[in-house]
């Protein structure tokens, strides 16, 4: 599949603002599979984690200006706007370190605008919006705001009123290191950075957190998240984009191979050369997910989320994502930079590539030519529908009955009860032949035979009594 544009899409996404998130959706939240608690028993099935599929025409933005150094990266932010996807990308390398725009009708073929901002060698007629590192965007509902990197006096912000002419920054927000990723929280109604710091295996990711956006905290000092003992030994955490999705957190760590010292203490940047010496010190990216921020889950196999090329690829050395995908006709669309070099080289090339998947396709129920099933856990609802997200493959199918507390088929609702799903969808529909249901708890029993569930929803959810 391949990410087009739908102008059902465009009009929707023209009006997000602040909380309407498409990606961080609303109450009821679908159930992904990547929650432990979605499931109370299972059998027959196994639980698949999927990486992002990198689209065939990339790389999609490639250096051609001068001002672009080694060449475009995506070290920033890739959003919908006004009817169009807007881009703010990062540039390294031979005397540049600018922050640019593009913007494109498709997610496909990207446009660089003359925009007249920015000076590069006596021309305004460039693509250049400042010299802000990481540009981490966020729109807001009146205005813009840019959060970067500002050099030893940690992290700033810029605010605009059209996204492209910057004001003074706002600087030492909070004391730092050099990476950084800024979101805004709609579950809470807050924003969040996630930081470079520092445990045993060196780089890893701390939280901050601001009601305003100016004035910070950080409720733990130091990290809540990095590479741990089933991390090989070559494994860091160097920076790590966060998203709200679905009434959780996905996060896009993304993982230096490289070393740290066993002992001592850190004293200069030769220890530390000595230490990585003979790692790959290439960068590529995993996935991990949280409830709230402090608490993270990673996938058991610590497998790429988006891996690298294949040496010579463009993007055989480091990939960095933008800080969130966007959402094109029910794929999620990664946006992200890759390098023909490993991390501390001299000399690369970069450019922007796009990998996609499937809405909520991060994980999957999947089962083979062996029927399996698994129980969810209870929900408290009376419409007897369910959606689901699946794929179901030749001779297969998805089918499924309604339980009480103790297990036991609900009359009229039993699997023979059920018209099956047999297509692939991110809103396929389970009925069943009666259409009134008992009051109470119920559990759902899915039956998959040559298929893939990645999410669920019952047609409606109690949201207060769930909670309870």
């Amino acid at each position: 599949m391949r990410c087009l544009l739908l102008l059902s899409l465009i009009l929707i996404a023209a009006g997000v603002r602040g909380q309407d998130d498409p990606l961080a959706g609303k109450p009821p939240f679908r159930r992904l599979f990547l929650d432990a608690m979605v499931v109370e028993e299972s059998s027959g099935l196994a639980r698949v984690f999927h990486a992002a599929q990198k689209h065939p025409g990339n790389p999609l933005i490639k250096g051609d200006k001068a001002w672009e150094g080694w060449g475009p990266y995506q070290y920033g932010t890739a959003l919908w706007d006004d009817g169009k996807l807007k881009m703010w990308y990062q540039c390294i390398g031979k005397d540049s370190g600018y922050s640019c725009y593009a913007e494109s009708s498709d997610g496909i073929k990207w446009t660089k605008p003359n925009l007249g901002v920015w000076d590069f060698k006596g021309s305004k007629d460039n693509n250049i919006v400042g010299t802000m590192g990481l540009p981490g965007v966020i729109r807001l509902p009146d205005k813009w705001a840019m959060y970067s990197w500002g050099g030893p006096n940690g992290p700033q912000v810029h605010f605009s009123k059209d996204g492209l002419r910057w004001e003074e920054a706002k600087a030492k927000l909070f004391q730092t290191s050099d990476v950084v990723n800024f979101f805004y929280d709609p579950y809470r109604e807050r924003y969040v950075c996630t930081y470079k710091t520092a445990n045993r295996r060196h780089r890893a990711v701390g939280i901050a957190i601001s009601k305003d956006g100016l004035e910070w905290t950080k409720p733990v000092e130091g990290p809540v998240v990095g590479a741990d003992d089933l991390d090989p030994d070559a494994s860091q955490f160097y920076g790590m984009p966060v998203f709200p999705y679905q009434g959780m957190y996905i996060g896009l760590p993304w993982i230096y191979h490289a070393r740290w010292m066993k002992y001592g203490v850190y004293d200069s940047p030769n220890k530390m050369y000595e230490a990585q010496k003979g790692s790959p010190c290439t960068v590529d990216v995993q996935l991990t997910w949280s409830w709230n921020l402090i608490q993270w889950t990673r996938t058991p196999e610590r497998e790429p989320f988006i891996a690298l090329g294949a040496k010579p690829a463009w993007d055989w050395g480091m990939i960095y994502t933008a800080r969130a995908p966007v959402l094109v006709n029910d794929e999620l669309c990664f946006y992200y930079g890759g390098c023909d070099n490993i991390h501390d080289a001299n000399d690369a090339d970069c450019a922007i590539g796009l990998a996609t998947l499937r809405l909520d396709g991060f994980c999957s129920m999947h089962a083979g030519s062996d029927e399996g099933w698994l129980i969810s856990r209870r929900e408290v609802f009376q419409t007897p529908k369910v959606t689901i997200n699946a794929k179901v493959l030749p001779g297969g199918y998805v089918v499924a009955e309604l339980l009480d507390r103790e297990n036991a088929v609900i009359p009229g609702f039993s699997r023979d009860d059920c018209i099956p799903f047999n297509g692939d969808s991110v809103r396929g529909t389970l009925t069943w032949k009666t259409d009134k249901l008992p009051e109470g708890d119920k559990k759902i029993r899915f039956f998959l035979r040559n298929a893939d569930l990645y999410s669920y929803v019952p047609a409606d959810i109690d949201m207060e009594k769930e909670s309870q």
